[in-house]
């Protein structure tokens, strides 16, 4: 028998899969150009690569703080029942 009762939707899961991608990926890379800037930099330090490494860290290292902050966005409003 039906009641006239909609079913509720079901209860959406908080997927965190894609900012942790993000962390890891800025994290990785991060390490990479800053393994290639010390290394230029030693080798030879006029070298136009030792300043692409370092804008490459500074790029991953915004990347990886901006991630934090969506991370810690995204689980405030989980737990306050907002939207997404």
């Amino acid at each position: 028998m039906d009641t006239g009762q909609i079913p509720e939707p079901p209860v959406r899961k908080a997927n965190y899969k894609p900012i942790l991608l993000v962390m890891l990926c800025a994290f990785v890379l991060g390490g990479g150009s800053c393994f290639g800037f010390a290394s230029t930099l030693t080798s030879n330090g006029n070298s136009s690569m030792s300043g692409i490494f370092a804008g490459c860290f500074l790029l991953c290292v915004l990347v990886f703080l901006g991630s934090i902050v969506w991370i810690v966005v995204k689980a405030v409003r989980e737990s306050s029942g907002g939207v997404r």
